[in-house]
């Protein structure tokens, strides 16, 4: 056989071979790996393992791979036993960014977070799509992103061209030249510590502290994240001790007689929930599409948090929220499906029933922050920014939940709105 041909053959057999991508093998059931292969894919699983900062799997450049850093058991069984609230909250609504685990594609999820930036879904999905054409992929189908190496020396013309802002262009090439220079690396984001990506993230023109904080919890599933900053975030914690404390007002709603001006106070009546105690973990699914993150634009969407705050001298500008005012100026999105939707206040009441339930244990109120300051602040009366809670407030309200906090913050969300 000629070596052209042979050249050709052994080209195709390499793109064909399960083995030649280490993260699909992984995550394949139906190709296991040699056993060599299997032994360094657990110390990955394992961080505890002394030799795991050793022996670790070449990552694939586009996806890192769909597992996660602890014990999803663990996590379930500590926030319960601290909060037994949360055993609700596990049963009926599943954590999704640490259950449906999905592999991720850092580059593209980060550029789809840039380009979704102060515009609709609708806007960023046709702008998304753009994009990808430009570089020859389909726009009807989801498979296929441009490469760091082949954006970092686009035209900023060009990508405004497909409808990016000059900013957004400057920034996508920055992003694209950050990883290619590997101060940006599917190793550090893998396996750096939740500061290092913090700090290199931060580094990328167009991308902030609240990204960051989404990036870690929902694409790279850290478990110990506080998004301080994120004001739907603050409103559920507020509720949340409230509740705990038995000061949440119960939700009433305003109702009036046909033809007569009067209204009438109705009391929400609540179905009851089954409080029954499991020791079963959520089954973790694996899937390698490329999961919705509070950055990627899908069908339907709403308004994102994404308030970061600044201990420095400069004026704090305080972004919409699904709780506050929006302005356009300062609006990102999130997809439809990337949270529950808004918990009945009957599991946010305190477990008086429960033996483990103290309401001291589960939220301890630090000193100054009582329970009339607490209703003031729901009520309106907010410190300075705009905030429900200042960052130090949060982390005197949640120590109890480290270092699973991720997982306890993705029932913020749904806590924050009355259903």
């Amino acid at each position: 056989m000629p070596p052209r041909t042979r050249a050709a053959v052994a080209s195709v057999t390499a793109q064909n071979n399960p083995l030649s991508r280490t993260v699909v093998t992984m995550t394949t059931k139906d190709s296991p790996p040699p056993k060599k292969r299997q032994r360094t894919t657990q110390l990955v699983n394992n961080p505890t393992s002394p030799t795991s900062s050793i022996l670790k799997p070449v990552l694939s450049r586009e996806l890192l791979p769909p597992t996660l850093s602890f014990s999803l058991r663990d996590a379930i069984t500590h926030l319960s036993k601290v909060d037994p609230r949360f055993t609700l909250f596990f049963e009926h609504l599943p954590c999704r960014p640490f259950v449906h685990l999905e592999a991720i594609d850092p580059f593209r999820t980060l550029v789809t977070s840039i380009i979704g930036q102060q515009v609709s879904w609708l806007a960023a999905r046709a702008i998304n799509n753009r994009f990808r054409a430009l570089y020859g992929f389909d726009p009807e189908s989801k498979d296929g992103f441009p490469s760091p190496e082949v954006v970092e020396k686009e035209d900023v013309m060009r990508l405004k061209s497909v409808g990016l802002s000059t900013r957004k262009a400057e920034y996508v090439i920055s992003l694209a030249q950050h990883f290619t220079s590997g101060q940006l690396s599917n190793e550090l984001l893998h396996y750096g510590t939740d500061e290092e990506i913090s700090k290199a993230l931060i580094a990328v023109r167009g991308i902030g502290q609240w990204t960051v904080d989404m990036f870690l919890m929902f694409s790279l599933r850290r478990p110990d994240v506080l998004a301080v900053g994120d004001l739907g975030v603050q409103k559920g914690l507020l509720r949340w001790a409230l509740s705990a404390h038995g000061a949440l007002l119960k939700k009433t709603v305003l109702t009036s007689k046909k033809g007569k001006g009067k209204a009438k106070v109705v009391e929400t009546i609540q179905t009851d929930l089954d409080t029954v105690v499991r020791e079963s973990t959520p089954e973790q699914k694996t899937s390698d599409i490329f999961p919705p993150t509070p950055s990627t634009p899908t069908s339907s969407s709403h308004p994102a948090a994404l308030v970061t705050p600044d201990d420095s001298a400069q004026t704090v500008k305080i972004p919409p929220t699904p709780n506050s005012p929006i302005l356009p100026s300062e609006t990102a999105r999130i997809p439809s499906g990337t949270l529950p939707t808004p918990t009945p206040q009957s599991m946010l009441e305190p477990l008086s029933g429960n033996p483990d339930w103290n309401p001291n244990i589960a939220v301890p109120l630090p000193d100054g922050l009582t329970l009339d300051v607490l209703k003031a602040r729901l009520a309106g009366k907010k410190v300075k920014g705009g905030m429900y809670l200042t960052p130090k407030e949060m982390e005197d309200l949640t120590q109890g939940w480290r270092p699973y906090r991720s997982l306890a913050v993705f029932y913020m969300w749904p806590a924050a709105e009355e259903s």
